[in-house]
């Protein structure tokens, strides 16, 4: 059961270390117009081969599913119930996409009337299922920038 979850987990963006789902890239384009049965008369390249060495450094990725999860609780406001869900979820959501982001781990000090680049992940969670749309709006549009203080 945990794999199926790290799996999922992968697949959302929330943790690094899990297996990704993968696409198919091409080196040239023209491998990208060639049908999948025909012989390729460029000799394909080992992704070895082709990639450098990973630098140590992260780079930062957009979470498209934050900004879905934000548009979607527009909707919910009509119901309290589908809301509170939401806020649930988008709570969860949060924390481990904070986590992911290393979230005010280079702070010492945290305080919830500072900036909000020394939060942690819990602080953003409990932010998030207190008032659901206006903490996570703050998080989807301040998520570079805590990227950028925490892993830069």
């Amino acid at each position: 059961m945990t794999r199926v979850a790290e799996v999922i987990r992968g697949w959302l963006g929330l943790c690094p270390n899990a297996p990704r789902h993968k696409t198919r890239t091409f080196t040239e384009p023209a491998q990208a117009a060639l049908t999948p049965g025909t012989p390729s008369p460029v000799p394909p390249v080992t992704p070895s081969a082709a990639t450098p060495p990973a630098e140590s450094r992260p780079v930062y990725q957009e979470n498209i599913i934050l900004v879905i999860l934000l548009l979607a609780g527009l909707f919910c406001l009509v119901d309290l119930k589908m809301l509170a869900i939401a806020a649930i979820f988008s709570a969860l959501l949060v924390y481990y996409d904070a986590q992911t982001l290393h979230a005010g781990e280079k702070f010492e000090k945290e305080s919830l009337l500072g900036d909000v680049v020394a939060w942690r992940p819990l602080t953003w969670a409990a932010c998030v299922l207190v008032i659901p749309l206006i903490f996570l709006a703050i998080y989807v549009f301040s998520r570079k920038e805590i990227f950028e203080a925490n892993c830069g």
